[in-house]
Parts: structure tokens; sequence; C-alpha cells
């Protein structure tokens, strides 16, 4: 008598394109720069609920084909002015927002991710209000306080912060990294190019979050493709 094999179930996720961020449930939320979301004549991130500030796109070159010793300069937001603002509608961590998810995960969530590609083009400064990550409820990047799980550098050394907390992870450089924020009940964690950096205890009743960066007066960003997923 033959056996029957019943095929593994595969887990069922739901991505989210960067202007649908503030309208429509998912568990990954994307987005990849491109032309498309900075001119009229594609999708305006800010006609969507996402504030930008003189933001510029850069394209990528020099890469060789999918070659992780060779990634040349990817497809960049750049920030090359002082006050310069990326920043999400406020909708990630809250149970509303992850129990959508779990209608599509068929579980509830227990943890919040932020993957992004990103490198500080300038780093020289203790400006902790110039970097990227996640922003409290109704806040900005440029209020210090306003940190949930935030990545700057103090001119040494990047760091991780939050409105009550701060860590201090590998030393300053220019090259692009994959920077990951790790939320959880027990803490936030963050890691570059997968190696952890650390942790901060995690705040209470300031959710949702929004994801946000900004740059001032000496610090620089440059911001690839943005990643932010329930797991």
């Amino acid at each position: 008598m033959g056996v029957t094999r019943v095929p593994a179930r595969r887990a069922v996720r739901g991505h989210v394109p960067s202007y649908a961020w503030g309208t429509d449930p998912g568990t990954d939320f994307w987005l990849i720069p491109s032309g498309a979301i900075f001119t009229a004549a594609g999708i305006v991130l800010g006609d969507y609920g996402w504030t930008t500030t003189a933001l510029a796109l850069v394209e990528g070159t020099g890469a060789d084909f999918i070659a992780s010793g060779d990634y040349g300069v990817p497809n960049h937001i750049l920030t090359d002015a002082s006050g310069d603002l990326l920043q999400s509608p406020t909708v990630f961590g809250d149970y509303t927002h992850a129990y959508m998810a779990s209608s599509i995960l068929g579980y509830v969530p227990s943890a919040l991710n932020v993957e992004v590609y990103a490198a500080f083009s300038v780093a020289t400064a203790n400006e902790t209000t110039s970097g990227f990550g996640l922003v409290e409820d109704v806040g900005t990047p440029a209020t210090a306080g306003d940190h949930m799980a935030y990545i700057f550098s103090d001119s040494a050394n990047f760091g991780l912060r939050s409105g009550a907390a701060a860590d201090v992870g590998a030393a300053v450089d220019n090259a692009w990294h994959l920077w990951k924020i790790a939320v959880t009940s027990a803490n936030v964690e963050w890691f570059i190019d997968g190696t952890s950096q650390g942790t901060i205890a995690l705040q209470a009743d300031l959710w949702p979050v929004s994801f946000g960066a900004q740059s001032f007066t000496t610090n620089r960003l440059l911001l690839g493709q943005i990643h932010v997923w329930y797991s």
C-alpha cells in the first residue's frame, strides 16, 4: 500500500509596496528606491502619507551579477542637505496592525523587524538625530526623545538609541552595510551585516511607530532598500 505524502505548507506572506504602507494590511513592507517614488509621473510618496523633504535618487552602478563581494553602489536615496527627511505613515507595532498581519500569517506575530541597506557617507559628527530607524507615535526623527529604535553616529561609533536609552556599536565607517533592528517584547536588538551590536530596553505606551530617516548639520545618509516585517 502506497504512502500518501502531504506537501509541506508554504509560509504565506503579504508584501506591501511603499505607497500603500499606510493603507494596506500585510506582513512585509518595502521601499525600493526608484525615480517613480519622487517624480510627478510616478507614485509620489508625499501623496500617500509619507513626509519627504528635498530628497534625490542616485541610480546604482558598478556591481557584478548577483555578487555579494562586488555589489557596487546600489540604487539609493540621497540626503545631501541639512533637514533632508524621509518618514513613513505611523502604523507599525501596535496590536491592531499586528493583528491584520496575523490574518495572513495564521498567527499573531511576536517581532517587528527593520532591515535597511544603507551607508553613512559622512559620519564624523556626534549627531544622534542624523540617522534612521523607528520613531514613536506622533514623533519626528528631529527630536531625540521621539526615537524608539534609531541608528546614528557619535563620530567614533555607530549606536542605537531610544528616547530612554542608547547602545554603542561598531566603529564608524562610510561603507554600505545591511542594518537590522529586531523588536520583541524582551528588548530591541540591532545588527550590522548580521553581527549583533547589542540591545536596549523596549519602551511602552508609545506605539504605533513610523520608519524615519533624517540628516542634519554634518552627517549624511545614503538609503537603499527598506524592509519592515512581522515575524
